[in-house]
């Protein structure tokens, strides 16, 4: 295969390259900025499976496979392929109601943190807006001018499996022709927290079996959580300040207020009716009081947002990638522990030839058995790579692949390698770690006293 070149058009910026190219079983890639030098990664991902398995994948076709995801990824987050300088596909810069959204759109997202300096000044001056984070699947409604539509957070147009969603949309009067609203698809347990599974379940699923699962009632109909407007009527809302556009959130009802909590059972929560499109619920917090509200509910979080913040040209892009707006960020609570690393994985890209990441375990408090909790590989600066690098091989340290290898290590055999992080949640069926982040080594620390907070 020649080598395919990919860009990525950057406002004042010169613009990103990305080549990639296959020879038989093995690809290579450049990248770099436009006339710029160039850095080169190369891959040989090898066979897949058994040799006499059905499911045995040859080299080449595995490298083929390989080559196809990166290009997948490369154009998902606003890739343009070019061939002889030129670009081989129209670039979209507008909104067009009477044609499908266009699949390089994609609408803002929060910033990932805030300084505690900028969240007081915020709640000061009285512009702090505390909603409610939710652990669902993002998705975009749009009504044009021959219907609603909805679409995922990748562009992919999935308006089958929402027959009742669509019936209720049509109800909002509000909302008419060339508006584009952003919300979350959620599921919730009785005690009113986040059913990622079930979320999860239900949107990757093919349509017919997603409405297979409500019917029998393995999944409740999913509610959407609207959290803001990109359009209203056709008009462009990027110049409106957070309070104008939450004006048009506050026709619905609060999703809290849809909820019986007293009657819920045991199996699903109870809901007051039936109709499922709901605004995000406002909190009156503060910087010293939103976490132990998030962790004492069981949320993921809060978003908080300048209320007289406007989003201006990071409200939505048609590059494939979100950008993240000034005046909005996430606010998720941090849990940490000490954790004994018991195995090691290679690493890729920059971190070929070094540890790409580590497989930790603690005590069950319920059986006094060490247990994997899965592996952890952020958080990690360029120094603490290779200190670990160095540590694993000076304590040999077993070098796996994935949960099968992990399974088959001794856990009880202890390397005094103790370190602590910090993570978000545990997930629900395996108290695995969820997105944890490695924080620092703890030398102070023993095995023995890493114990499970489960």
């Amino acid at each position: 295969m020649a080598w395919k070149e990919f860009r990525f058009v950057r406002d004042g910026k010169a613009a990103l390259v990305w080549k990639i190219e296959q020879n038989g079983d093995t690809y290579r890639t450049q990248h770099g900025q436009l006339d710029g030098a160039m850095q080169e990664y190369s891959d040989t991902p090898g066979s897949k499976g058994l040799t006499d398995s059905a499911a045995f994948i040859t080299p080449i076709y595995n490298c083929t496979f390989h080559v196809s995801r990166e290009i997948r990824k490369k154009t998902e987050n606003g890739y343009i392929e070019y061939e002889n300088g030129k670009p081989l596909t129209e670039q979209i810069d507008g909104i067009d109601f009477d044609k499908p959204l266009p699949k390089c759109f994609c609408s803002y997202k929060p910033q990932t943190s805030i300084t505690d300096v900028a969240l007081a000044k915020l709640h000061k001056d009285k512009r702090d807006r505390y909603s409610r984070k939710y652990d669902g699947c993002c998705h975009v409604l749009v009504h044009h001018t021959y219907g609603w539509e909805v679409y995922t957070r990748r562009m992919d147009e999935t308006t089958s499996r929402f027959p009742k969603l669509i019936g209720q949309l049509n109800e909002l009067k509000q909302f008419g022709k060339g508006t584009i609203i952003v919300g979350e698809l959620m599921c919730l347990k009785p005690d009113g927290t986040d059913d990622f599974k079930a979320i999860s379940r239900f949107c990757r699923s093919i349509p017919e079996e997603s409405r297979r699962l409500v019917k029998h009632g393995d999944i409740h109909e999913p509610i959407f959580v609207m959290f803001d407007t990109l359009f209203h009527n056709g008009r462009d809302l990027k110049n409106k300040t957070y309070d104008d556009r939450s004006k048009l959130l506050k026709t619905l009802p609060p999703l809290q207020s849809v909820i019986d909590y007293e009657i819920a059972t045991a199996d699903k929560p109870f809901y007051k009716n039936e109709f499922r499109i709901v605004s995000v619920d406002y909190y009156d917090l503060t910087p010293d009081t939103w976490e132990a509200f998030a962790k004492e509910a069981g949320w993921e979080g809060f978003v908080v947002t300048d209320g007289l913040a406007k989003s201006g040209n990071k409200f939505y892009s048609f590059s494939g990638k979100a950008k993240r707006p000034k005046g909005c960020h996430k606010l998720k609570p941090e849990f940490t522990e000490d954790c004994v690393v018991f195995a090691a994985s290679q690493g890729t890209g920059k971190r070929l030839g070094r540890v790409g990441a580590l497989w930790i375990k603690q005590i069950d408090p319920n059986t006094g058995k060490f247990v994997s909790y899965g592996k952890v590989g952020s958080g990690f600066t360029d120094e603490d790579i290779d200190f670990f690098s160095e540590k694993v091989k000076e304590l040999d340290v077993p070098f796996i692949k994935n949960e099968r290898e992990a399974s088959k290590i001794d856990m009880e055999n202890n390397y005094d390698l103790v370190i602590e992080i910090k993570y978000s949640e545990r997930q629900e069926d395996t108290n695995k770690f969820r997105f944890p982040v490695f924080l620092r080594l703890r030398t102070d620390k023993g095995p023995k006293e890493c114990v499970a907070n489960i």
